[in-house]
């Protein structure tokens, strides 16, 4: 497979920060923060509690960044490690109370799109947690299943069967709320 030059650049930055390269970090955390951010927020919902999930990961990946032994999978990695600190986010957020669900409204020129819009938010607000995650990381972000297979440390056969019924569930939840 053929890699971008957006990956050779990530892996040379990653090969640089683990020769303790201060400027190649720096352009890692530059490059890397808002997919992070945008990550953490799919999780928690919350954008102070996402900022403060990115920042703990990034303390982590820095960290353990010498110990990558391929830079190629850094974008996998910075997932999952932002996955699990956003799911221990929640985790410690639910024994307090339930998790608020946070939509975004914006404002959009075509009526009829934003009322599809709309609909499409509300949706996706019904889905669990997971399957938003799921859907975010192959829509959004342009993750492969396998990739996604990595970033939750789950089988890729899970993965398939989950972005399956998320689709499903997206659906359903769709058709109701147009009705």
């Amino acid at each position: 497979m053929k890699k971008s030059s957006e990956n050779i650049l990530i892996e040379l930055l990653v090969i640089n920060g683990q020769g303790g390269d201060t400027r190649a970090i720096n352009l890692l955390v530059k490059r890397w923060h808002p997919k992070l951010l945008r990550q953490a927020y799919q999780w928690t919902g919350d954008k102070e509690a996402a900022n403060d999930v990115v920042q703990e990961s990034w303390q982590g990946i820095i960290k353990g960044l010498k110990k990558l032994k391929d830079p190629a999978v850094f974008p996998a990695w910075a997932y999952q490690i932002v996955s699990r600190r956003a799911a221990d986010w929640i985790r410690k957020l639910q024994k307090d109370r339930k998790i608020n669900e946070i939509g975004k409204n914006d404002s959009l020129e075509c009526e009829e799109t934003e009322d599809h819009l709309k609909i499409l938010r509300e949706a996706l607000r019904k889905l669990p947690n997971e399957q938003r995650v799921i859907l975010d990381l192959f829509y959004l972000e342009g993750q492969s299943v396998k990739g996604i297979s990595k970033i939750l440390a789950l089988p890729v056969g899970t993965i398939k069967s989950r972005l399956f019924y998320a689709r499903e569930h997206l659906k359903k939840n769709y058709k109701q709320i147009e009705k």
